[in-house]
């Protein structure tokens, strides 16, 4: 699908060269003297590499044609992520490199969306939030007012994540999947 240069968001994901490149920055310039712009910073989805592109303000880009999928994640596999489809069951492997670092939120029997380009698995989407439960927290130290500094606990994904000082282990705390901080506890 063509859009005008002018309309490219960050998130976005753009055809360049026969490639795709997620769009993580972009300013709209217009110079003194010249022809406006849009100044974007684009990272290839395929190999990560980075690029830096100026597209006019007049020009068409191709913004990518996406289909997300909601898909039930299974287990790993060596170096494949084993997803099942909600709707027909099958069952297919998505690559590590698409996983990437959002492999410490991969929780069995928990449901993603699956990004495809044509037949091409190009990405996974994680909720913006999700609840782990602490398997490890330091004793509470008493007399400390609720508004004490926070303190390293452990969740179940061996992730480690500052939380205040009333979170024990066993308590299920909300977690912001794009930081990695704590939000909350989750009442039982």
């Amino acid at each position: 699908m063509q859009i005008n240069a002018t309309q490219i968001r960050e998130g976005m994901i753009l055809v360049v060269d026969n490639e795709l490149y997620r769009v993580t920055w972009k300013m709209h310039r217009t110079p003194g003297k010249g022809n406006a712009c849009m100044q974007t910073k684009l990272k290839n989805i395929q190999n990560g590499r980075n690029l830096e592109k100026r597209f006019l303000s007049s020009e068409r880009v191709e913004k990518a044609s996406l289909n997300s999928k909601s898909m039930q994640y299974l287990y790993k596999d060596t170096e494949q992520y084993i997803f099942m489809d909600n709707d027909n069951f099958e069952q297919i492997e998505v690559n590590k490199d698409i996983i990437g670092d959002a492999d410490k939120f991969l929780k069995e029997s928990e449901d993603y969306s699956i990004t495809f380009y044509d037949d091409s698995i190009v990405g996974l989407e994680l909720p913006k939030t999700m609840e782990l439960t602490v398997t490890s927290a330091p004793p509470e130290i008493k007399k400390a007012t609720a508004s004490a500094s926070l303190r390293p606990v452990i969740l179940e994904n061996d992730m480690t994540v500052n939380a205040p000082s009333f979170i024990k282990e066993g308590d299920i705390i909300k977690i912001n999947t794009e930081t990695g901080d704590y939000l909350e506890r989750v009442k039982s």
